[in-house]
Parts: structure tokens; C-alpha cells; sequence
């Protein structure tokens, strides 16, 4: 009976996973806000509706920046690519390591339609990278410092679609939403930041 139960139990969570790519197999149309960068140098070109996911990592005290590249094609596929490359003070010590094709596993591809899909996401692309500041008409010489955390790591996204792209970049997001007191930060912003970080790796960002 016991066995029975978790072979059901097995096929229920198989058949769910189905009906979920299934749901998330045509893509989305995203609200990009700028043509996209002509001299990104993708490891894949994109069709009509297909996205690129760009999710990089940067800062800290590796001498390299960390980029993972996510495609998502028209059938429901997605293809994804990790790269180091080397920090700009470093181009003479250190090159670009080379880009390697990774294995999407099936929880990473629910994560990556979940985020494409996701109302957070939409409500990111609402905004551009200049609206993490609030504008002020304020003096700049009476202007708070900025918050100061050393050994932390920055984070950026990118999404690419029909030939438009938006792109979010934040240091030490959640220390900055969380600890940092300078009224100029758009925490309603940042926390959206946040969230579609969250999406995508499932962890917090300090």
C-alpha cells in the first residue's frame, strides 16, 4: 500500500511538471525599454519571441566578474552558458576565461519560467536603471554620503527580446534596502530589484 502511495505520488509530481512547461511553453512578450547593445557578444543569436537572460555577478575580491547567459527558445527549451571574465584592472594580467555551455536542471528551468511569467518581473520593467535614485533638486554638496560595505558582490540583470533589452545593475542590494539610511535610494524599486533576484536563484542578496 505504502509503495503504491509514493509510486502516485511520483507520477502526480511528474504529470505537474508537464502541465507546468506545457503552460509556460510560448514566451512572453516583455516590455523592453532600449534597443538592445550591439556589441554584446551572446553565445547564441535569438529568433522572433525567444528571451536571453543575462545574470551576472561582479565585485567582491575574485579578479573576475561571473556571467551566466539563460536562452529561452520559442519551443521551450533553454539553453544556458557560464563565463569568468577578467576584471578591467586586471585585462593585462588575466583574459576572459572561456564560455562553457551548462546543464539546465529541471528545478532551474521552472525558476526561469516562473521569472518570465512572474508579475514581479513586469513590475521591474517598469522602471530603468536611473530610478534606484530618487531625483532630488537638493544641493550635491549637502548630499548624504553613500553607505559604505567593502567585500561585497553587485549584481545585474539583462533581458533581451526582439531586439530591445533592459538592464538592472545594484551593489549590495539587500544591504542597501535593508541597513542603508540615504534617503536618495528607491527602495520600492530596489526591493522589486530584489525580488526577481530572488526568483531566480532563490537566495538573499546581502
Amino acid at each position: 500500500m505504502t509503495i503504491k502511495f509514493i509510486q502516485m505520488k511520483e507520477i502526480f509530481s511528474l504529470l505537474l511538471l508537464i502541465l507546468n512547461l506545457s503552460v509556460f511553453a510560448q514566451n512572453p512578450i516583455l516590455k523592453l525599454s532600449n534597443p538592445i547593445d550591439i556589441s554584446q557578444n551572446l553565445p547564441e543569436t535569438l529568433d522572433k519571441n525567444e528571451i536571453c537572460i543575462i545574470y551576472e555577478i561582479n565585485g567582491g575580491w575574485s579578479a573576475y566578474d561571473f556571467f551566466n547567459y539563460y536562452f529561452i527558445k520559442k519551443d521551450g527549451k533553454i539553453t544556458a552558458y557560464r563565463q569568468e571574465k577578467a576584471k578591467s584592472y586586471l585585462k593585462d594580467k588575466a583574459s576572459d576565461k572561456t564560455i562553457e555551455k551548462i546543464l539546465v536542471e529541471s528545478e532551474l528551468k521552472q525558476k526561469i519560467f516562473k521569472l518570465i511569467n512572474s508579475n514581479q518581473l513586469k513590475e521591474l520593467l517598469k522602471f530603468k536603471q536611473e530610478d534606484f535614485k530618487l531625483k532630488t533638486s537638493q544641493d550635491p554638496n549637502t548630499l548624504p554620503p553613500p553607505c559604505m560595505i567593502s567585500d561585497a558582490s553587485g549584481y545585474k540583470l539583462t533581458f533581451i527580446q526582439n531586439n530591445k533589452e533592459s538592464s538592472y545593475s545594484y551593489y549590495a542590494p539587500q544591504y542597501h534596502y535593508e541597513k542603508c539610511t540615504n534617503k536618495l535610494i528607491n527602495k520600492p524599486v530596489l526591493k522589486k530589484f530584489i525580488d526577481v533576484l530572488e526568483l531566480l536563484s532563490g537566495k538573499l542578496y546581502q
